[in-house]
């Protein structure tokens, strides 16, 4: 059986007054997959982690793409019980073979923070969980699961127009801002 957000459920039983489905009343987020994407800002620069172990955006040619395939973010997708229609997602990618997870900061900055993918997240907010929100095919948006309408977002590093900064930036549901949008592919 689906539920209304789409996902399925199992049946466990039924009472006179009610039907009990597993995991529908649990707050939190459950692991479900973990898959590989290059992650790009509205303007095809790549969300890669640099040498000096920061997230950044930056041009990749095919070749660069091709040669270091580890710096192809994680994609790691949680069941949820918590917003309808988004799935709850972590990004991560491997240094020295530790994963390096992009997290939200007190500060409403994006940073790096070497840690275990848990299995089982209990809060319905974290610093490094986002709400993957598709807004066209390829096309979506990451919300803060710990800041709501603070979005992962690129910006030009004003010290080089190559680049683009990673950041959270506030966006009103309404609102069309494409720095907010990344695909994935």
């Amino acid at each position: 059986m689906a539920a209304n957000n789409g996902n399925f459920v199992t049946f466990l039983h039924a009472t006179e007054t009610a039907f009990y489905f597993e995991e529908l009343d649990k707050d939190g987020f459950l692991y479900k997959s973990d898959f590989q994407k290059w992650i790009k800002s509205k303007d095809n620069k790549f969300l890669i982690l640099n040498e000096s172990a920061e997230f950044q955006c930056q041009n990749l040619s095919i070749q660069e793409q091709e040669y270091y395939p580890e710096n192809k973010p994680h994609v790691c997708v949680y069941k949820n019980s918590d917003k309808m229609g988004k799935m709850g997602v972590i990004l991560y990618t491997c240094k020295d073979q530790k994963k390096v997870v992009l997290c939200c900061s007190d500060k409403l900055e994006i940073h790096p923070v070497e840690m275990d993918i848990s299995h089982d997240i209990a809060e319905k907010a974290h610093k490094a969980l986002f709400y993957l929100e598709r807004i066209t095919e390829g096309c979506y948006l990451l919300e803060s699961s710990l800041y709501p309408s603070m979005f992962l977002a690129f910006e030009p590093d004003s010290n080089n127009q190559t680049l683009n900064k990673v950041i959270l930036r506030r966006k009103k549901y309404d609102e069309v801002d494409e720095t907010c949008y990344v695909t994935m592919s």
